[in-house]
């Protein structure tokens, strides 16, 4: 063997090995490749010495104090086997290693590759992306260590620690969002397959939020609305997007992409070409109407509800404008997405189908749609009386 002495290791003579002043080698006579290694500075290593790709090599297998000979000598016979079978050396398992990316550089490939082809072909869309955006920023923000993590060590625990400080419906949105980039790590082979560390991390319980404006509510909202206009300083966009939220019951991203060539004033027809689900054609009522003929166009901005810069409004704007309002208004506990709900409430206890809201909403299906008519607690009691009541007289004789 190159550079060393051929002798029968023993536990004795791996201990007694002493620095020299140069590197010292003893190699193991019963195992040809495996040996002990001592440093000039004293240092003293487990190696096996081995062939690959024509290149002669050595590697570190472990220390004498963390293994006894046996069990270094039967790793040794192992990994010098599996080398002469065509497996990876323990150098080029090191290597590779070393070349795994982190999960923050794993995490950017996924936004630059896959975020951003589908963005191009159409199957993906901007606001999922921003999405999946937000929800790493805010991981991060959590836990900032979460990014030096390699992608194929992220374990279940680690997923957990990013989530841990997050409300229910915020865990569930980050934990379906980190799935999806993990799925896509075991398609690039960065992980074993079938080890996604969201798998089996628990999914908080939501609490259905029921929230719906009361008459009142929308006259004092209106109300702080006008008095916010008033004041010269006060930005009219937002305001007449919540306005518009009101009264059409449309998600607040509609609303926000919403420009003046999709509105065809003559029929009163919005067209919306790419909505959550794809494609629509909507209508829009006569208080609508008016409502967008108030708003103020902007020349180098063609969107309904401006934003700075010649682009659309953001959704930190609105939300900040809503929330003032409903402060000046007194309306507590209150979020954007209840003008929805309540926009939908209020047209089931009036009455509508169930069918129409669902077009009112432009819902697929009418799952969303059955729920605000359960909502729509007075109207549906005020039916339950009549009908038992015309039940009852037929029964009984009773006059309705």
């Amino acid at each position: 063997m190159p550079g060393g002495t051929i002798m029968s290791l023993t536990e004795r003579k791996v201990r007694d090995l002493k620095p020299t002043g140069k590197q010292t080698i003893l190699w193991d006579a019963q195992t040809k490749g495996f040996g002990c290694r001592v440093s000039a500075g004293g240092t003293k290593v487990y190696i096996i010495s081995y062939r690959t790709n024509g290149r002669k090599r050595q590697a570190i297998i472990g220390r004498p104090s963390e293994m006894s000979l046996a069990e270094a000598r039967a790793l040794a016979g192992r990994e010098l086997t599996a080398i002469r079978q065509g497996e990876p050396d323990p150098l080029a398992r090191r290597e590779a290693r070393q070349a795994e990316p982190t999960l923050a550089e794993a995490v950017n490939a996924f936004f630059d590759r896959y975020c951003a082809v589908r963005l191009e072909d159409g199957r993906m869309k901007a606001a999922t992306a921003q999405e999946y955006q937000r929800m790493w920023n805010r991981a991060l923000k959590d836990w900032p260590g979460f990014g030096d993590i390699r992608a194929a060590d992220v374990k279940k625990t680690d997923i957990e620690k990013a989530v841990a400080k997050r409300a229910p419906a915020s865990r569930n949105r980050a934990l379906a969002c980190l799935s999806t980039i993990f799925n896509v790590f075991e398609q690039w082979e960065l992980r074993p397959q079938h080890t996604n560390p969201c798998r089996l991390v628990e999914r908080a319980r939501e609490r259905e939020r029921d929230r719906v404006f009361s008459h009142t509510e929308f006259e004092s909202l209106a109300a702080a609305l006008s008095e916010l206009e008033s004041t010269q300083c006060t930005d009219p966009y937002p305001l007449h997007a919540i306005r518009f939220l009101a009264l059409t019951g449309w998600r607040a991203g509609e609303a926000i992409g919403l420009k003046w060539e999709h509105i065809d004033f003559d029929t009163r027809e919005v067209t919306l070409p790419d909505t959550k689900t794809g494609r629509q054609l909507r209508r829009i009522g006569e208080d609508v109407f008016d409502l967008l003929q108030s708003v103020p166009r902007w020349s180098q901005n063609p969107h309904v509800f401006a934003g700075h810069y010649g682009g659309a409004m953001g959704y930190k704007r609105l939300g900040d404008t809503f929330r003032a309002a409903c402060a000046k208004a007194g309306i507590a506990n209150a979020r954007l997405h209840d003008l929805r709900r309540s926009y939908a409430t209020h047209a089931a206890a009036a009455g509508m189908s169930v069918f129409a809201i669902r077009d009112l909403l432009n819902h697929s299906t009418l799952e969303m749609a059955n729920r605000y008519v359960r909502r729509a607690g007075e109207a549906v009691q005020k039916a339950h009386d009549e009908n038992a009541a015309r039940v009852a007289a037929m029964m009984g004789g009773k006059r309705q």
